[in-house]
C-alpha cells in the first residue's frame, strides 16, 4: 500500500511539473499586445498657467500607448488663450498624435488654424505644436489667407495663436481685393 501511495504522489508530481512546463509554453507562445493601454471619449484637457486656461485640447476618442504616446484618431482640436484667458486661434484636424520623448503634438488631415482676433486662416495636412516652445510648424505646403491676401508657401512657423508666420519657401501671393458699397 505504501508503494501504491508513493507511486500515486509521484504520478501527481510529475503531473503537475509537466502541465506547468505547458503552460509557460503557452505563455511564451502568447503574441504581445501592443494596443493603446486606455481608450477615452469624450476628452477635455485643460493647460494651465497660474490658474489661467492657456489651451483646451478636445478629442472624440483619446488612445494612451504602452510608450506613453497619446493618439486621437477621431480629430482633435486644440484651442489657444492669451495670458489673460481670451481666446486668440483654434486648431482643428482629422486626426492628432502627441509623441511622448519629444512632448510634440501632430496634426493631420485637413488641418485648419483660426486667428479669431485678426481673421487670418491656416491651411494644411500635416502641423505641428510644441507646448514648450508655444509655436506651431510644419514643412509641408500651406495657404493662409488674410482679409487682404492669399499666400502659398512649403513650410512655415509661428507663434501658436497664429499672429504672425514665417514661411520656408513661399510661392505665390495674391492680393485679394474688397468691394466697396
Amino acid at each position: 500500500m505504501k508503494k501504491l501511495n508513493l507511486i500515486f504522489c509521484f504520478a501527481i508530481v510529475a503531473l503537475g511539473l509537466s502541465s506547468c512546463f505547458s503552460e509557460q509554453k503557452r505563455l511564451a507562445d502568447m503574441e504581445v499586445y501592443e494596443g493603446p493601454m486606455y481608450e477615452s471619449e469624450d476628452v477635455k484637457i485643460l493647460f494651465t498657467d497660474s490658474t489661467v486656461v492657456r489651451v483646451i485640447i478636445f478629442g472624440a476618442k483619446q488612445l494612451q500607448h504602452q510608450n506613453g504616446d497619446v493618439e486621437f484618431p477621431e480629430g482633435i482640436k486644440i484651442v489657444f488663450y492669451d495670458k489673460n484667458g481670451d481666446q486668440t486661434s483654434e486648431l482643428t484636424a482629422q486626426s492628432g498624435y502627441k509623441e511622448n520623448d519629444s512632448n510634440l503634438y501632430r496634426a493631420n488631415g485637413d488641418v485648419f488654424v483660426n486667428n479669431l482676433q485678426i481673421k487670418q486662416t491656416l491651411k494644411t495636412e500635416e502641423l505641428f505644436w510644441s507646448p514648450e516652445s508655444e509655436k506651431i510648424f510644419t514643412d509641408k505646403f500651406v495657404i493662409v489667407e488674410t482679409e487682404t491676401q492669399f499666400i502659398q508657401a512649403e513650410g512655415m512657423t509661428a507663434p501658436q495663436d497664429f499672429s504672425s508666420y514665417e514661411f520656408t519657401n513661399p510661392r505665390e501671393s495674391t492680393t485679394i481685393l474688397k468691394e466697396t458699397f
